[in-house]
């Protein structure tokens, strides 16, 4: 009989029991006159007696294997016993404990093909580990392995090894500690980019575009390699991004190893030519001398062994010329990085002063060979000259990027220019020269005057081939409250008649976790640019990411692309405005809308125990000034009025050089309206501020 049919038939056996001997004994005591509480004791204590027997029987047979069998399920689920049920034999669970034991059978089946399953996979994994480890000690590349958040997640020692940087090279540190930042980021965006328009593309059917890989020329962070580099981005099995690699070779050692090479054939096909000359001009000449029959088996056999040695190197010739003028390594590569390593060369090895000016732009062409033309020239253009420090940039005009050299004095005369053009350049390949390398990038080079007696060397070229970088929605009104904010310190008085152009500036942007400063919404990124007489200093430039010690908020950070994860580990704002305030020490101020960012900074100050007091100027107020009759003055707007590439919208770096090149544009408009100096910027933007507060008043 089945446990759960028995024990309720049995229970209210008991209970009937219980209450027909009650009711017995009652009748009796009643009918006899008897004493009914003697039988009552009677009655109850043999209930109490079944009741205790039916109550033990029920623990031993029933409860207790239930208890049992919760102990074993309990302890095999949670560790593995290769042994039958502890349940004692005689209890009333029937087939209930085989079939819990059919059940664990089952359960440690599954654990021991789960387990050899997790084994196999761990060997395949361990294998495969092994044979990657493999292949990337043997490659000669650098390969590098990164997440989205830039940390390096797995690298080999070629890397460690082109690089130099075995000490700042290791998992989980940033890859901008080894290579420059600015080509890696835009890169990467512009890679992401086109990966997201291919899955749109390829919802609707129509995909053409290769997401897989792209190449890009950057610098080692120490600036003392130039890398050919390839980017390819790590999919997760849902296709999303997760990650990216990188694979690079330094290109000086790579086109040294082709020059050497190259030297060579050159010998072979060039050099000889001179002793073909004299062994022709040799046997003419003792064609002469000789008597009319040998003359002529002489002449004939000289003349046919030079014609073949002649031929035959006339051929080696034209096989050279054919691989000298073969394709070059075109790359694009940012101005910034190609300038700093001209810098770089030239202070060290002719204490030559390059500045690097300009708002940084993307340049296609070969790297390696163009450094070298552009430090050949300028050595040239110092030594006929007599001058030591150049400025170097490149403008964007139409489809071009110009390389411009600038110096102060007269320009050069076009033989001369011509001159130099002809000269060969040590370690390029086959001693090319000047002119070579210009035309292989369709390009030629002249000098011109420019304003306040200067001149310029300038060398037209392609501008990158990659598309423009996504820009993000531009930042909404500043709140009104601001426009009362003080931005003209008293130490204005002091500079107030020096001219704008010959004002010691810095053009400077914040990125914040959101627009109140007055209610809690913090700093998380600071970027600013040097511009002196009127040139932005390219490579006098100043970024850092701060820890605002509190959530961003994910709206935000679809603006400025800034994430909890990029700035958990960075200082916070009481040590970065310390090292701010260094870098501007007493120089003028400009930001766009400054009293935004002049809030925030005034609002981290007193803890960083610094002060801001410089004088400031707002690129905004004075393009309002400059243009009234225009309705929308955003940042993006107003570069695009201005004619100014903007660049990383909504980062603070990106932002701040966006400024400096508007700025410098409206320093031509402030002049040809009479505002020169200092002290008339200061009266019109604050004149300008008290127009926009009363506008803001009433709107």
């Amino acid at each position: 009989m089945q446990a759960a049919v028995a024990i309720p038939i049995l229970l209210a056996a008991l209970a009937f029991a219980a209450f027909a001997a009650s009711g017995v004994a009652l009748w009796q005591a009643v009918q006899g006159g008897g004493a009914v509480g003697v039988y009552m004791s009677i009655a109850f204590a043999v209930v109490a007696a079944l009741v205790g027997l039916a109550w033990a029987l029920l623990h031993v047979k029933l409860l207790k294997p239930l208890a049992a069998l919760k102990r074993e399920l309990l302890m095999q689920s949670q560790i593995r016993v290769d042994r039958p049920l502890a349940v004692d034999r005689g209890h009333l669970l029937n087939g209930l404990p085989t079939a819990v034991e059919k059940i664990l059978g089952a359960l440690r089946a599954a654990r021991g093909e789960t387990q050899e399953a997790v084994d196999a996979a761990t060997r395949r994994a361990e294998e495969q580990k092994c044979r990657l480890e493999a292949i990337l000690l043997d490659l000669s590349e650098g390969v590098i392995v990164c997440n989205l958040e830039h940390r390096i997640l797995l690298y080999n020692q070629a890397a460690a090894r082109i690089l130099n940087a075995r000490d700042t090279l290791g998992l989980a540190r940033s890859l901008f500690g080894v290579l420059t930042r600015e080509p890696v980021l835009l890169t990467l965006e512009l890679l992401l980019q086109r990966d997201a328009a291919g899955d749109e593309a390829q919802s609707t059917g129509d995909s053409t575009l290769d997401s897989t890989t792209r190449r890009f020329v950057c610098a080692s962070v120490d600036l003392a390699t130039l890398l050919q580099v390839r980017l390819s981005l790590v999919r997760e099995p849902s296709g999303r991004a997760s990650g990216y690699v990188l694979t690079f070779a330094d290109v000086g050692a790579e086109l040294e190893n082709v020059a050497q090479r190259d030297a060579l054939l050159r010998e072979v096909a060039m050099e000889w030519r001179r002793p073909l000359a004299s062994l022709r001009a040799a046997a003419e000449m003792l064609a002469g001398e000789l008597e009319a029959g040998e003359r002529r088996v002489f002449q004939d056999v000289v003349g046919k062994e030079v014609g073949t040695l002649d031929r035959s190197f006339a051929d080696v010739a034209q096989r050279y010329e054919r691989l000298a003028t073969g394709q070059w390594p075109l790359a694009d590569i940012y101005s910034l990085d190609l300038f700093r390593a001209i810098r770089r060369h030239l202070a060290d090895a002719d204490g030559i002063q390059v500045t690097p000016v300009g708002v940084p732009v993307w340049i296609h062409a070969d790297s390696h060979s163009l450094v070298l033309a552009l430090e050949h020239l300028i050595r040239a253009v110092a030594r006929h000259t007599a001058k030591a420090a150049f400025d170097i940039g490149a403008v964007v005009r139409d489809e071009y990027v110009y390389v411009e050299l600038v110096w102060d004095g007269a320009p050069l005369a076009s033989a001369i220019i011509e001159a130099w053009l002809a000269e060969p350049l040590k370690g390029t390949i086959g001693n090319r020269t000047v002119r070579q390398i210009v035309e292989r990038h369709a390009s030629e080079l002249w000098s011109q005057a420019l304003p306040e007696g200067r001149s310029c060397l300038r060398l037209p070229l392609r501008k990158t081939e990659q598309p423009r970088a996504p820009e993000r929605s531009d930042r909404v009104a500043p709140m009104p409250e601001l426009y009362d904010f003080d931005l003209f310190a008293p130490s204005t008085e002091a500079i107030r008649d020096t001219p704008l152009r010959k004002l010691n500036l810095v053009v400077f942007d914040t990125e914040t976790t959101g627009l109140r400063p007055n209610e809690g919404d913090e700093l998380i990124s600071i970027g600013a640019v040097r511009v002196v007489n009127g040139r932005i200093l390219t490579g006098e430039t100043f970024e850092r990411l701060i820890n605002p010690s509190r959530v961003i908020p994910a709206s935000t950070t679809r603006i400025h692309g800034i994430t909890n994860e990029m700035v958990r580990d960075k200082p916070p704002a009481h040590v970065i405005l310390p090292q701010f305030k260094s870098f501007i020490g007493d120089s003028v101020l400009v930001a766009y809308n400054a009293a935004f960012d002049m809030k925030f900074l005034e609002n981290g100050a007193e803890q960083a125990g610094v002060k801001f007091d410089n004088p400031v100027l707002d690129a905004l107020l004075l393009s309002v000034y400059l243009q009234p009759d225009v309705s929308d003055f955003s940042l993006t707007a107003t570069a695009g009025r201005l004619g100014v590439e903007v660049i990383r919208r909504h980062t603070a770096i990106g932002d701040a050089m966006t400024t400096a090149a508007i700025f410098v544009k409206l320093l031509d408009l402030l002049r040809a309206r009479g505002i020169e100096t200092l002290g008339q910027a200061a009266r019109i933007s604050s004149r300008m501020m008290e127009q926009r507060r009363q506008q803001a008043q009433l709107t």
